[in-house]
């Protein structure tokens, strides 16, 4: 399988299957991704001129959340070779392997000292629901805005914190012409253990792709939405005094169909923490 990243988007592919006639395409391209972006193939004959085949999404995969892209390489002659790569157009950038000779692996660099990488410590996976009216404002001149209103049933589980996230607060977005989604939510979190709730603020992206905001103005949100968030937590609960010092690093997906919010919460701890 070959590999290409760029920007923090990866793009993953194999060599095409043959089948009934056919030669078939699997593109996986994460994390931030969604089937609301464009996966085309660029190909092109002995070297000749490049044209391009536009594949389609099929499903993330639910263990590497990868979105995942197929498409159907055209037929050639027995006697040509046909190169291609895989294009993503996402979020109005486009991420572009370039020809097979420039992906070829570089040289080894000389050795450097090595720098520990930050550490990843899972805090919990939330899942917050909202109302089902989410109270467009129409097009301002600062973009549409989008009040989702926090509705019961949503829950906060993780191997140092469980509980319920009470049915106030919700969530402030606005969503650029560019399809992307500026949001600002504050909620309570009924822990466990302990009188004292814990409040939680979160601020983040969440892309709607580039037709996006199109969509919005006429009222409609599509089924999913990718979010990467920034919470921070405050609370007087000494049982969770420890998420005070908590810079969080959130994500998930806004499931649109049913106006749900799920993502995880990881903290970072790189060299300089005791």
């Amino acid at each position: 399988m070959r590999e290409f990243s760029d920007r923090g988007v990866t793009l993953r592919w194999s060599e095409a299957i043959n089948a009934d006639g056919l030669s078939r395409v699997l593109v996986e391209a994460g994390p931030s991704v969604s089937s609301h972006d464009t996966l085309r193939l660029i190909c092109s004959e002995d070297g000749g001129p490049e044209r391009a085949i536009r594949g389609w999404p099929l499903l993330r995969d639910p263990q590497t959340g990868f979105q995942q892209f197929a498409a159907i390489l055209p037929s050639v002659k027995q006697e040509k070779t046909l190169s291609w790569r895989p294009v993503l157009t996402s979020g109005g950038r486009e991420y572009d392997p370039g020809p097979e000779k420039e992906i070829e692996p570089a040289a080894p660099e000389p050795a450097k000292t090595a720098v520990a990488p930050p550490v990843l410590e899972h805090v919990a996976k939330f899942v917050v629901p909202f109302e089902s009216s989410f109270h467009p404002s129409g097009e301002t001149p600062d973009g549409i805005w989008l009040h989702f209103a926090i509705k019961e049933g949503g829950t906060v589980e993780g191997p140092h914190l469980k509980g319920v996230i009470e049915p106030i607060g919700g969530d402030w977005m606005r969503v650029r012409p560019d399809g992307v989604g500026l949001l600002h939510a504050k909620a309570l979190i009924r822990p466990s253990i302990g009188q004292a709730p814990i409040l939680f603020e979160d601020t983040g992206v969440c892309d709607f792709g580039p037709d996006g905001y199109a969509a919005l103005s006429k009222g409609n949100l599509p089924a999913s939405a990718p979010v990467r968030l920034a919470p921070r937590y405050l609370t007087s609960n000494p049982h969770f005094s420890w998420m005070n010092r908590v810079q969080g690093f959130g994500i998930g997906e806004a499931s649109l169909s049913d106006i749900t919010l799920r993502f995880d919460v990881y903290s970072a701890k790189g060299i300089s923490d005791a």
